[in-house]
């Protein structure tokens, strides 16, 4: 699975899809309106959480556990270093260009190394 988030869009989707499934989940054990849902999932996942919307219920717990694991433990980690990433340029890395000619050469020396033992 996470060989296909390694964009910055493919995680923000999935980000958003577990906020709108959380809120989701809370507006239906904890009778809700949608809205305030969406407001309680946005808070509790970055883990703000202002104490103003709080789930009651078992089922709402679990929600709110679940919700503050994924998003702490894997998706934003996963969002920050793929920015990081985007970031970071390393000046040593060899373009495919230059990787193409290394190979080429190496390839040439072997062939002559080859070459030269076959005559001794």
């Amino acid at each position: 699975m996470m060989k296909y988030l390694d964009t910055v869009r493919e995680l923000l989707a999935v980000y958003v899809v577990i906020l709108l499934a959380a809120a989701g989940a809370y507006a239906l054990f904890e009778g809700k309106p949608y809205l305030d849902s969406l407001w309680w999932a946005c808070v509790t996942a970055t883990t703000v959480g202002y104490g103003d919307v709080y789930p009651a219920t078992p089922g709402g717990r679990v929600v709110a556990v679940v919700l503050m694991h994924v998003t702490l433990l894997l998706i934003l980690p996963l969002l920050i270093g793929t920015i990081c990433s985007r970031c970071i340029k390393d000046a040593n890395e060899f373009s495919h260009a230059e990787q193409e000619e290394i190979k080429a050469t190496l390839a040439r020396l072997e062939a002559r190394l080859a070459e030269l033992s076959k005559r001794d």
